[in-house]
């Protein structure tokens, strides 16, 4: 009968098999991160189609009329909802109109009430999203919008990503370099 002359595992097979352990620890802690940053962005997208939502009933709400005789057209067929400034001029957020149309005795236009709609709603993007702005157009030849939402997310501003920054943000919002703004396209048919 020999004896063995091994009696237990060696310090270089334990090393390796602590090596191993810390790469697939750290494989998982990095697909962890991944994951909790594709639901935030998920979030963030679910929380603007509900804004979307919300524009397009005041849209269809305020829909106007169009232009005949002479007179001209109002509410969203006439412009009154378009909202085209860049994302650095809404830093401050929407100030309300003068006209709040808020009591039963008002006596509104239709661009006084999309006014109201327009700043209501902007500040409802910028408490919702995290410094949420705004690019709306109608489109001039449907009765349809055009919507754009942003909003600043630098957790999701990586490199695996920047191909499809420079196609889902409108070329007037004023974007320039900056990774970390993130834009929902809507397209409103009334």
């Amino acid at each position: 009968m020999q004896l063995s002359r091994q009696h237990g595992l060696s310090m270089v097979e334990v090393l390796v098999a602590l090596a191993l352990s810390g790469f697939a620890l750290l494989a998982l802690g990095s697909a962890s991160a991944t994951a909790v940053r594709y639901t935030k962005m998920a979030q963030y997208r679910a929380t603007a189609m509900q804004l979307a939502t919300d524009i397009g009933e005041r849209l269809r709400a305020n829909k106007g009329s169009p232009a005949q005789d002479g007179s001209p057209a109002t509410g969203f067929l006439a412009g009154d909802y378009d909202f085209l400034s860049d994302f650095a001029s809404q830093a401050s957020g929407a100030d309300l109109p003068a006209q709040l149309c808020n009591t039963p005795t008002s006596n509104c236009t239709p661009a006084q009430i999309a006014a109201l709609d327009l700043a209501l709603w902007r500040r409802l993007v910028r408490e919702q999203l995290p410094q949420g702005s705004v690019y709306l157009q109608r489109q001039s030849d449907t009765a349809a919008a055009d919507l754009w939402l942003v909003w600043r997310d630098p957790a999701v501003a990586a490199t695996d990503e920047a191909p499809a920054l420079a196609q889902e943000c409108p070329p007037g919002l004023g974007r320039g370099q900056d990774s970390s703004l993130r834009c929902s396209y809507f397209r409103i048919n009334l």
